[in-house]
């Protein structure tokens, strides 16, 4: 990555850490290319432009700060893009991960949605991740019974909307590939065994309807609302 993409993301997310990003990109450009999809570097500036626009936009959308920390192997997770949403201070901090030896890992991901443009895929990984902090500072509760499906089923249908109304030409085959990733996962996480609830929204006018709605907080409550229609 050159420095003009570092300093491109320093005007874009104005934090603290500001060019936290771009640093934990810079580390994993210095490795050899044997790993994730973050590791492939033809696609580094594409991801720091994604990373820095479409998590800082929802953050302003929705009345949070952005950050991001790069993890490594040695940090025991299950996911190659992680957020953590502190309410007290309105902030949501994105995990970067280098590890591949598990099943969700980026290059693991991307073999799903090979037939997509790239900065559509990338750009619904990051509004997943949106979709969590979303989730917690719109304080929309999800219910006691099987919450953690929920909550990833929340993302995965926030990301589902942002395809929708970025890239609506491809909204079908992206929903297509989600479907395949989700039930091939099944299973293999409990965290991620909600590939049947994801399937009966694929014909469902009530999911359509939320995904189009143009105001955030509104569109934000919409689809939780569909989620208790399960």
């Amino acid at each position: 990555m050159g420095m003009k993409g570092m300093e491109a993301l320093q005007r874009r997310v104005s934090l603290p850490h500001v060019s936290a990003l771009a640093l934990c990109l810079a580390a994993l450009w210095s490795t050899p290319l044997q790993a994730n999809g973050f590791e492939n570097f033809e696609d580094a500036e594409l991801i720091d432009h994604i990373a820095g626009t479409v998590s800082r936009d929802y953050g302003q959308m929705y009345g949070y700060q952005v950050g991001f920390k790069l993890i490594g192997k040695e940090v025991l997770h299950h996911s190659a893009l992680l957020v953590q949403y502190n309410a007290h201070q309105k902030h949501c901090t994105f995990l970067l991960s280098t590890r591949d030896r598990n099943w969700y890992n980026f290059r693991q991901y991307m073999k799903f949605f090979k037939e997509l443009p790239k900065k559509v895929v990338y750009e619904a990984f990051f509004a997943h991740e949106s979709g969590h902090c979303v989730q917690k500072k719109e304080k929309i509760d999800l219910g006691p019974v099987q919450r953690r499906h929920r909550e990833e089923l929340y993302a995965d249908l926030f990301a589902l909307s942002h395809v929708e109304r970025h890239f609506p030409e491809h909204r079908r085959a992206f929903e297509e590939a989600l479907l395949d990733m989700r039930r091939a996962a099944f299973g293999i996480q409990k965290d991620y065994g909600f590939y049947k609830e994801l399937l009966k929204f694929q014909h469902s006018p009530d999911l359509h309807t939320a995904l189009k709605v143009i105001n955030p907080q509104e569109r934000a409550h919409s689809i939780a609302k569909v989620i208790d229609l399960l």
